[in-house]
């Protein structure tokens, strides 16, 4: 399964899939205050199955550089650290799905992917693969390729993932600008 942005820039884009249905919008308003928004988009409810989907906000992130970036879901606030957290001596963050099982966000220098934590090996779940401008490859927009045995926590793939590349460019940020100095 593909789901596919709208543009390359992960806090301000829409989410579809393969068939060109919205699931998810991401927003991210300038200023001061870096608050991102999460709606998804459920399909409506009714007789007629015609019916225009329907937004539900289903997280906001409240980013913070000196305190901790906070999850808000409707009225419970949780802290960033407490849902993808970190392990000594490893690379990523750990989240528990839905399932009960524990998954890691790898950071690459220029993805993330997702893999299971008791599986050892190079066998992505759900990987991010840029945009391709069409000069040496077919042409594609920016997406999220997910695997079926994922597919049922499609939420928490994409509030993870917001988050955890947040992490990955600020890292990639952070060794531009040792370098430029």
């Amino acid at each position: 399964m593909r789901l596919i942005f709208s543009n390359s820039y992960y806090k301000n884009t829409d989410i579809s899939d393969e068939q060109g249905n919205k699931l998810y919008t991401i927003t991210t308003p300038r200023g001061w205050k870096q608050v991102t928004t999460i709606t998804k988009w459920r399909k409506g409810k009714g007789k007629r199955s015609s019916r225009a989907p329907e937004p539900e906000i289903l997280c906001i992130i409240e980013w913070h550089r000196v305190k901790k970036t906070r999850f808000w879901f409707g009225m419970r606030v949780v802290d960033a650290d407490t849902i993808l957290y970190r392990r000594p001596y490893s690379w990523g963050r750990y989240f528990r799905g839905p399932d009960g099982r524990t998954y890691k966000w790898k950071l690459g220098y220029r993805y993330c992917w997702l893999k299971n934590d008791k599986r050892h090996g190079r066998s992505h779940l759900v990987k991010f693969h840029r945009q391709n401008l069409g000069i040496r490859k077919p042409f594609h927009p920016p997406y999220l390729e997910v695997a079926e045995e994922v597919s049922h926590m499609l939420d928490h793939i994409v509030l993870t993932y917001i988050y955890v590349e947040r992490i990955r460019r600020d890292v990639e940020d952070e060794k531009h600008n040792l370098y430029l100095y």
